[in-house]
C-alpha cells in the first residue's frame, strides 16, 4: 500500500523489525495472524516507510552492511517482543 511517498511495509521477523524500529522508522501497526493450533499467533509489523529508502533499508539488513546502536536495537527487540507476547 501507497501512501504518498510512504508504503506500508509488512513483515513478521522481528529482528528486521527491531533493525527498523531503531533506525526510527515508524511502525505503523501490528496484526495477528492464527495458525492452525489456537496457541500459536504470528504477529506481522506494519511500518511507515520513505518509499524511496525501503530498497536500501532492506539491502543493508540482509547484506550484513546496516549498522545501528547496538543498546537501542536490543531495546527495540525486547520492546518488540512485549507486544507479541503480553
Amino acid at each position: 500500500m501507497i501512501d504518498n511517498d510512504y508504503i506500508f511495509y509488512k513483515t513478521s521477523d522481528i529482528y528486521f523489525s527491531a533493525y527498523l524500529c531503531a533506525l526510527d522508522v515508524q511502525l505503523h501497526t501490528t496484526e495477528s495472524e492464527k495458525s492452525n493450533n489456537a496457541m500459536n499467533k504470528k504477529i506481522i509489523f506494519i511500518f511507515k516507510v520513505p518509499a524511496k529508502d525501503l530498497s536500501r533499508l532492506k539491502a543493508s539488513y540482509f547484506g550484513g552492511s546496516g549498522t545501528v546502536h547496538a543498546l537501542k536495537m536490543v531495546q527495540q527487540l525486547r520492546s518488540l517482543k512485549s507486544m507479541c507476547f503480553t
